[in-house]
């Protein structure tokens, strides 16, 4: 058998690469980092918008009115072509809305969003969900080596433990020598702008019954029910339940860390939630804390609607047909759309009266 070192040089090259490739992050910022919108195009455009953010975060020019920040629960549940033809209604002018997401949940990646955004751009208002059940464990975002790179949240970071920072370190070390290859030969010189778009909306789910199951055309028109009504009225509105599992001190951090990012910008922050299939039957809408203490903004509005509600008078059997997984398909993004525009839209009236 071979040795696995076959000399004392042999020996030093290994330690030397190995030495290289666990430091590249900080090499890489020491000389200068590619520039940030880099991150974005590195993406694939399979794994979430990426390459769409890039568009919304660096190239697009001018204030846009709500910018709607989330996980593939925000892209699949909510049609921000119609906030933004009924916004424009109201406003009189034509509105601007715009999306930021990435697959998979993470708070992490939300900040990251949303402070990117806000050192380019100004928005008039953001609307981002919170973490559902489905966020397991208390860990980086599976992603993260994709867009964390060393010194560029080193204030946001400092809070941290020594082992969720070192966690973020090991995302660097993974990710550095992928976002080199991206700055020299970039991605978005390969990649098809109409491809970007159909993957990043994931309209590809748009028509797909319930777990791989017939499509059925279901109606699209929710319930009746007032603005107020899907409001959170304090922690203890009987409409939610606040009482869930609750975050990871990771987490806890990152949300925070974005309500001081509201805070900095003075941005008026709107929670929303967006059923999952799991919540079939539910009176109460289902949160794992009490989000406007977790991240420090105690007058945040909270928009939800029971499951239960949203799917009044309806056979439980036909519910499904509103989801593809746990996520909606066309059927259940319009439905909850069209349920939650109207509150939407007066918060954003209310907020601008008060700007």
């Amino acid at each position: 058998m071979f040795p696995a070192v076959w000399s004392n040089r042999h020996a030093v090259a290994l330690i030397l690469v190995i030495g290289i490739l666990l430091t590249l992050p900080v090499l890489m910022h020491v000389v200068g980092l590619p520039p940030r919108d880099r991150v974005y195009s590195g993406i694939r455009v399979e794994t979430g918008t990426g390459p769409l953010d890039e568009y919304n975060v660096f190239e697009e020019k001018g204030p846009v009115d709500v910018v709607v920040i989330g996980s593939s629960l925000l892209v699949r549940g909510v049609d921000i072509g119609y906030i933004e033809q009924q916004l424009s209604q109201q406003l009189g002018r034509p509105a601007r809305v715009r999306r930021l997401s990435l697959k998979w949940q993470g708070l992490d990646m939300q900040y990251m969003l949303m402070k990117d955004f806000l050192e380019h751009r100004r928005a008039g208002m953001i609307i981002m969900d919170m973490p559902t059940d489905a966020l397991i464990g208390d860990t980086p975002h599976i992603q993260a080596y994709r867009w964390m790179r060393w010194g560029e949240f080193p204030q946001s970071t400092a809070g941290l433990s020594l082992r969720n920072r070192l966690a973020i370190y090991g995302a660097e070390v993974l990710g550095a020598p992928r976002q080199l290859v991206n700055y020299l030969r970039p991605n978005r010189l390969v990649q098809n702008p109409a491809l970007v778009q159909k993957l990043g909306s994931q309209l590809e789910y748009g028509n797909v019954g319930y777990y791989g199951g017939p499509f059925v055309e279901e109606p699209r028109m929710p319930p009746a029910l007032s603005p107020e009504s899907i409001l959170s009225h304090g922690a203890s509105d009987p409409h939610f339940d606040f009482d869930g599992q609750p975050l990871g001190p990771y987490h806890q951090h990152w949300a925070r860390e974005i309500g001081n990012l509201a805070k900095q910008y003075n941005v008026p922050f709107v929670l929303i939630h967006v059923p999952e299939d799991t919540e079939k039957g539910d009176i109460r809408v289902p949160e794992r804390m009490y989000w406007p203490e977790v991240i420090g903004l105690p007058s945040t509005p909270i928009i939800g609607i029971p499951s239960a509600t949203l799917f009044r008078d309806m056979p439980a059997e036909q519910v499904k047909n509103y989801y593809y997984d746990q996520h909606f398909n066309d059927n259940g993004k319009e439905l909850f759309t069209r349920a939650i525009t109207p509150a939407i839209l007066g918060i954003y009236a209310k907020e601008a009266q008060r700007n």
